[in-house]
């Protein structure tokens, strides 16, 4: 999902560095003035204290002069010493030694006292090294800070924390500039304005960083009300603070109803900023044994870094309080510089701690710092003492000519030992420290790669997933790997280390739609689970998702690419040595997760072949059943009637099909008066559907035959009925059926819809032509029956459109005509030894020599029923044809 905007904020920042970066400015043109001109530039002899006119901070011009701290200025020059910026004019046009003079009283003496002061340079003398290095230090660390705290902001927009970091690093840009010495009408006001408000937020900020970092504390749960009554009365007497020195400035007189509570105020603002800075340890403190993973190392980082940084600050800042002189007045420079060097430790801890994805632990920078150490400064220091060693034998080998073999031989094994160090020992030395002491780091690039080999050939998803799991655990020591996998538009939970799994796939998963997947689809990168961030990603899913994340201890989200969508995401949990997940992991894992992704694709496709063939493999045995069982639907014996030679057979073009044929004697009362019941159809389409049609078919069929003896009209319709309540509407059947009387030689049929049998007679064809519509479609049908008178020799000829459709590689049919020829030829034989199974067999024959191997694309079906002949018709036939 695209991250919401941060205009807003980014405005707001802007206006927030103009102020202070304006602060900084008109600070850096005072002391390049003070460093270049310093000896021709005049300080002010004293300052304003809390009672106004009141002298404070006395410089030694001043004490010489007479005065003392609390005197009342009255004039200076004779001009009546109404503020601050009166006392900033008549000093800045003068020179060093011009003379001031001022009236004054003495503490609580009425008398008017007079004393003229000699005005002292800015910087009376050439300042040492020491006191260069020091100024640099005052000058450069408070911008630092404040630049600090701006890009934390400019990183973290959305982020409350960043704000508060801000607030804090501000506040020494205000403590250790004085604003009133800026110059300019401009720089002036918005110089006094940021040093307010920077001196009033950095107590409030810090205790509300403390309270809601990295989440709120549970202090601050009991008691909400705390940090909200030092804020609003901190920001109360912020108030004051504008009027108070806004009047110093510019009018002593706007603000004398305000002078007596001054000093009140003041303690007041110090004994509030003390408690909010206390009850930012207090509820940090607590924090660190109640988190895990990365809080817990980030409110490490931040609580010694804290401690560290700011305790000499504070010590050195009570100690100016307590000398009432600036800060770190009267102490040696190379403690002022240590001080504010270990400072550095407090806005750098608070940058990282918000800035920085996943903290290190302290032990982790420790350590990589004791690494650095001594895998590349140690190896440096032999490079060099060899060097040195080396330079200074040759040096002596070239200074004395007369040379032994034994010293030509030394200063070469010397040089060989520095290039074979140099070159050939070097990195192997590099590697072996790295083995010693960062067993982890050295060998899990060379792990992980194997890893990425190995993935590719699994073809079963559980043992793949539980061999990347275990060799990333005992790779990267990671203890909770969670393991998800798409099935259908659900990512569900698969498999998951560390944890119990009883019910936790229902419980764990991720919709396709969520957040998570679709940032991991987008990046098709690790993703890190920062839940502190507002402009993380993670800030716009959903709590059943984050819930879930929490739950699994999630540091990390690798995805599992697939071919065309997400085939899966690996969580990964924390390591066991807190140390976060470096650059070189996330590149490794992506590569793992790119073969492991693969190889999930090919093992689905692997189970769904496997899945597929299975199922075929039981359709396949399916249909063989049913091809036995349609195969025993067909007649098994012959009915056995004097002068009747019958003959069927079919062909299905797949493994079952809808063509039927049938014969059959009627129920009679003797045997010598049975008749033949002869049938065949045609269902349309083909396979298990038309079967069953068949087999419906020939099942009404024989149950009405056997029970309604009469019209076949009658018959047919019935049958007729029976189908079409028993089949689709799109399922129906051409049909034939015929009924011969073996004692009168009449064939009494009923033809529904069906290619017109035909009745051979020497050279004459008689085609029994429809007499109704077909079968299953329409319903009450009627039909009509037709009667043939049949003679010996005759051959009745019934066949489904497969016969006589029959087509080959040019996809010419065999046609009707072609079947007729095919069945006379074989009938003039002149033997008179043609059977019905003989001419089925001829049929057949011939319609798959002119198809050639063609595929069959319908059922073939063929009927035969030849009326006794005798010897002499065959004669007689043979001769007709000749």
């Amino acid at each position: 999902m695209p991250q919401r905007s941060a205009r807003l904020q980014y405005l707001l920042l802007a206006v927030v560095a103009a102020l202070a970066l304006l602060h900084a400015y008109g600070a850096a043109i005072r002391d390049f003035n003070v460093f270049v001109h310093g000896q021709s530039i005049v300080r002010a002899p004293f300052e304003s204290g809390l009672r106004l006119a009141t002298t404070t901070n006395l410089r030694e011009e001043a004490l010489a002069a007479g005065l003392q701290p609390f005197d009342t200025i009255l004039t200076i020059n004779g001009q009546p010493y109404t503020s601050r910026s009166m006392l900033l004019g008549q000093i800045r046009p003068a020179s060093p030694g011009d003379p001031m003079t001022i009236t004054y009283r003495h503490g609580s003496d009425p008398a008017i006292k007079s004393t003229t002061i000699r005005l002292a340079a800015a910087q009376a003398r050439k300042l040492s090294p020491l006191q260069i290095s020091l100024n640099v230090v005052f000058a450069l660390l408070p911008f630092f800070c404040l630049l600090i705290g701006l890009w934390v902001v400019f990183a973290r927009p959305r982020n409350l924390n960043a704000w508060l970091i801000l607030g804090i690093l501000g506040y020494f840009n205000a403590i250790i500039i004085n604003p009133t010495l800026i110059v300019g009408p401009y720089l002036l006001p918005i110089a006094l304005i940021w040093n307010i408000v920077a001196q009033a937020a950095m107590p409030i900020c810090l205790m509300f960083f403390g309270v809601y970092f990295p989440d709120r504390s549970k202090t601050d749960i009991k008691f909400p009300w705390v940090k909200w009554v030092v804020a609003i009365s901190l920001i109360l007497l912020c108030s004051t603070d504008f009027i108070a020195n806004f009047g110093d400035m510019w009018s002593f007189a706007s603000i004398s109803w305000l002078a007596p509570y001054l000093y009140r105020i003041n303690v007041a603002e110090n004994v509030l900023s003390a408690i909010a800075i206390s009850w930012f340890f207090f509820n940090l403190g607590p924090k660190i044994g109640q988190a895990t993973g990365d809080a817990r190392r980030r409110l490490r980082i931040l609580y010694f870094g804290t401690s560290i940084g700011l305790t000499p600050f504070f010590l050195i800042l009570l100690y100016s309080l307590y000398k009432r002189g600036d800060f770190g007045q009267d102490l040696p420079e190379w403690v002022d510089i240590t001080v504010f060097l270990i400072l550095l430790l407090f806005p750098l801890s608070l940058a990282y701690v918000v800035v920085v994805q996943r903290a290190m632990d302290l032990r982790i920078i420790i350590r990589q710092g004791t690494r650095y150490a001594f895998a590349r400064e140690s190896l440096t220091v032999i490079r060099v003492g060899l060097a040195i060693w080396m330079a200074f034998s040759l040096n002596d080998f070239f200074r004395h000519p007369d040379h032994q073999r034994n010293d030509i031989i030394r200063i070469l094994l010397i040089i060989a030992v520095f290039f074979a160090f140099r070159f050939l020992l070097s990195n192997r030395l590099q590697k072996i420290i790295d083995q010693r002491f960062f067993r982890e780091a050295y060998s899990t690039e060379q792990l992980l790669s194997e890893l990425s080999d190995e993935a590719r050939k699994f073809t079963e998803v559980a043992p793949l997933l539980e061999t990347i799991t275990r060799r990333l655990g005992s790779t990267l020591h990671i203890d909770r790997i969670a393991v998800f996998l798409r099935s259908g538009d659900t990512y569900h939970l698969q498999l998951a280390t560390g944890m119990p799994m009883n019910g936790a796939a229902q419980i764990f998963s991720l919709p396709a739609a969520s957040t998570t997947i679709t940032t991991l689809s987008r990046a098709k990168a690790p993703a890190n689970v920062y839940r502190d961030d507002p402009s993380s990603w993670l800030i716009d899913a959903t709590d059943a998702e984050r819930n879930a994340l929490n739950d699994l201890s999630t540091e990390l989200l690798v995805p599992l690419p697939g071919r065309t969508r997400l085939a899966g995401v690996i969580a990964l949990g924390p390591k066991s040595s807190e140390e976060p997940y470096s650059k070189t992991d996330r590149q490794l894992l992506q590569t793992i997760a790119s073969q492991t992704g693969l190889a999930l694709e090919n093992a689905e496709l692997f189970e769904n072949l496997t899945t597929e063939v299975t199922q075929r493999e039981r359709i396949s045995r399916e249909i063989e059943i049913a091809r036995e069982v349609q195969e025993r639907l067909f007649p098994q014996t012959y009915p056995q009637l004097p002068g009747v030679d019958l003959a069927g057979f079919c062909r299905p073009a797949q493994a079952v099909g809808g063509d039927y044929y049938d014969f059959f004697l009627l129920p009679s009362n003797s045997t010598t008066d049975a008749r033949l019941a002869l049938a065949l159809g045609d269902i349309s389409g083909k396979g298990i559907s038309a079967s069953l049609v068949m087999a419906s078919l020939r099942a009404s069929l024989r149950s009405i035959a056997g029970l309604q003896q009469g019209d076949l009209g009658t018959l047919i319709s019935r049958v007729n009925d029976i189908v079409y309540q028993s089949s689709t509407a799109s399922r129906y059947a051409t049909f034939f059926y015929a009924e011969y009387d073996p004692i009168n030689h009449l064939l009494t049929y009923v033809n529904a819809g069906h290619n017109p049998p035909y009745v051979l007679r020497g050279a004459e064809t008689i085609a029994l032509e429809a007499t109704g519509t077909v079968v299953g479609l329409l319903a009450d049908a009627e039909y009509s029956q037709a009667t043939l008178q049949l003679h010996p020799g005759d051959v009745l000829l019934a066949f489904t459109d497969g016969i006589s459709e029959a087509m080959n590689h040019s996809d010419e049919e065999w046609g009707e005509d072609n079947m007729l020829a095919t069945a006379r030829q074989l009938l003039s034989r002149p033997d008179c030894t043609t059977t019905a199974d003989q001419l089925l067999t001829c049929i057949f024959d011939a319609a798959d020599k002119f198809t050639d191997g063609a595929p069959q694309h319908d059922d073939m079906t063929l009927l035969i029923c030849a009326i006794g002949r005798t010897p002499a018709q065959s004669r007689g036939d043979a001769i007709n044809k000749n």
